[in-house]
């Protein structure tokens, strides 16, 4: 029978330290430094989640927009204002904070009504082009960019000297409308419309419509006035009978064409007293079908 081996010794009980454990002694001999605070904000991290890229993409959108729309404002204060109201309606949190998102696009909507397709696609171009210099030395994305900065670009001019040839063509119709609706309807009615309105002191329609561009300086230098309306108030004063002083007649040369000289230096009115000034001498030309305006004027 095999002996029966002896029991191991008893362990002694572990004892618990009653305090915090010590820190540790750094190798300076004294506590080691706090570990640095990590970044709040990382700008890789802030592209690559789905609300940084969109907010992104839509703040260069309106930024690249904005210079073709005139540098509008109303755009921008529209986009505030939906901010504001959907702030006021507590609508952020059921929109889950994409209200700054909704008022970008309400941004670039309004610049996008201001502007037009060329437009967009130079402001895209830019974009395309900024983007790959911030790649570089990756050059692929810049040379994209560039061709097509340089195809839009060439759209962009184009349609710009197409819409300038139309506004010229707009005004050009809207100044023979203009000169249709201008003057008297004859030449002998040229003379007696601009007595009678100086007799009634109206500048309007002396100024605006019976007097050519040509033709204002020298009838308000003719009597020393720096415009037409002060000319005609001035020759007004002089006026003693309204009612005869548009019954004149003055000596008349048929010019070439349907035009008329007529020298409103020798008008006579009868017998009497004359009721008003001499005026000068009118160079009477037709501008339109049957509109007849003064061209030149040159004082007695």
């Amino acid at each position: 029978m095999e002996p029966r081996p002896a029991d191991p010794p008893p362990r002694p009980p572990a004892v618990r330290p009653d305090g915090p454990p010590p820190a540790p002694v750094h190798p300076s001999g004294g506590p080691p430094p706090a570990p640095a605070p990590g970044p709040r904000f990382s700008w890789k991290r802030f592209t690559r989640s789905p609300r940084g890229a969109a907010g992104l993409v839509i703040a260069a959108a309106a930024l690249l927009l904005w210079p073709f729309s005139g540098w509008s404002w109303i755009p921008w204060l529209a986009g505030v204002g939906v901010m504001v109201l959907l702030r006021l309606l507590r609508l952020d949190k059921l929109l889950r904070n994409w209200d700054l998102h909704l008022a970008g696009l309400v941004v670039v909507a309004g610049l996008m009504l201001s502007t037009g397709p060329w437009d967009w696609a130079l402001a895209a171009s830019i974009g395309v082009l900024l983007a790959g210099l911030a790649q570089l030395p990756w050059w692929r994305l810049a040379a994209v960019g560039a061709v097509m900065c340089l195809a839009s670009g060439i759209g962009f001019a184009v349609t710009r000297v197409q819409e300038q040839q139309v506004q010229a063509q707009e005004a050009a119709i809207e100044n023979q409308i203009g000169k249709a609706n201008q003057g008297a309807r004859n030449v002998d009615a040229v003379l007696p419309t601009i007595l009678s309105r100086i007799a009634a002191n109206s500048p309007g329609a002396i100024c605006d419509n019976l007097l050519g561009d040509g033709a204002l300086a020298p009838f308000a230098a003719s009597v020393g006035q720096p415009d037409c309306p002060a000319a005609v108030a001035e020759l007004a004063s002089q006026v003693t009978d309204r009612n005869r002083y548009n019954r004149a007649d003055a000596p008349k040369i048929r010019s070439a064409g349907s035009g008329a000289e007529v020298d409103a230096c020798a008008m006579t009115w009868g017998s009497g007293a004359p009721p008003g000034p001499q005026l000068g001498r009118l160079s009477i030309t037709e501008i339109a079908p049957g509109r007849f305006v003064v061209s030149a004027f040159r004082a007695c």
